[in-house]
């Protein structure tokens, strides 16, 4: 895909990460499954990492034999621009660095340009964090998901408009209701999980319990 060649030339200026996560791996990319998703091989390792980007979740390529469509593709292929198969990776995370299905959740850089920010801002991917999060991270995250929605970029654009969140998506597909609660990054305010719609996309955060919603600095309504 074209469409990210001209758009590198800024990105690589003003998305030069700063990147204070304790842990790292570079490698070379092998594959790029969908939007959020990519696998690295680190070199002199038989092992392939796959790698769920932090902080961004794009639509479902295939997810228990459904898919998002042209969306997806959309969004995976610009991540493909971003870090085709052959660049090579920086991936940093923490202790908290892995996800439910052992992915390395982490921050990309590739080219000097850190992808999870390039998804978030040109709008092919929704702001998407479960704490334990790092809040100066998200709060850096939910702003740059907010000019996308605002400026209708990508995944926000009306053609997209009828397209359902990649959460919300996977909880339909397997007929479930969201579990988690839902917090405010800006208000600080707690939500149920059926209360989701009243918090903007770009500012949502979840919590697995009250407890530590309420550790973090955030209240029920």
């Amino acid at each position: 895909m074209r469409f990210a060649s001209k758009l590198l030339i800024g990105l690589s200026i003003s998305l030069t990460p700063v990147l204070g996560l304790a842990d790292s791996i570079m490698g070379r990319i092998v594959d790029v499954h969908d939007g959020d998703t990519l696998t690295v091989q680190v070199p002199g390792e038989a092992k392939k990492y796959k790698i769920r980007m932090l902080g961004v979740d794009t639509p479902e390529v295939e997810f228990f034999q459904k898919s998002q469509g042209e969306a997806a593709f959309m969004a995976r292929d610009f991540l493909r621009s971003l870090a085709p198969v052959g660049s090579t990776a920086t991936v940093t995370y923490d202790t908290n660095g892995f996800d439910k299905h052992d992915r390395i959740l982490g921050r990309i850089v590739v080219n000097n340009v850190e992808v999870n920010r390039a998804m978030l801002s040109e709008g092919w991917g929704y702001f998407y964090v479960i704490f334990p999060f790092d809040k100066k991270v998200i709060a850096e995250y939910s702003d740059l998901a907010e000019q996308a929605f605002e400026n209708r970029k990508g995944l926000f654009s009306a053609k997209y408009s009828n397209v359902e969140a990649p959460y919300e998506f996977r909880l339909h597909v397997r007929n479930q209701q969201g579990l988690n609660l839902v917090g405010d990054i800006e208000t600080k305010a707690l939500y149920s999980p059926s209360e989701s719609d009243q918090v903007p996309v770009y500012r949502r955060v979840f919590f697995s319990d009250q407890t530590l919603a309420e550790r973090a600095g955030y209240k029920r309504k």
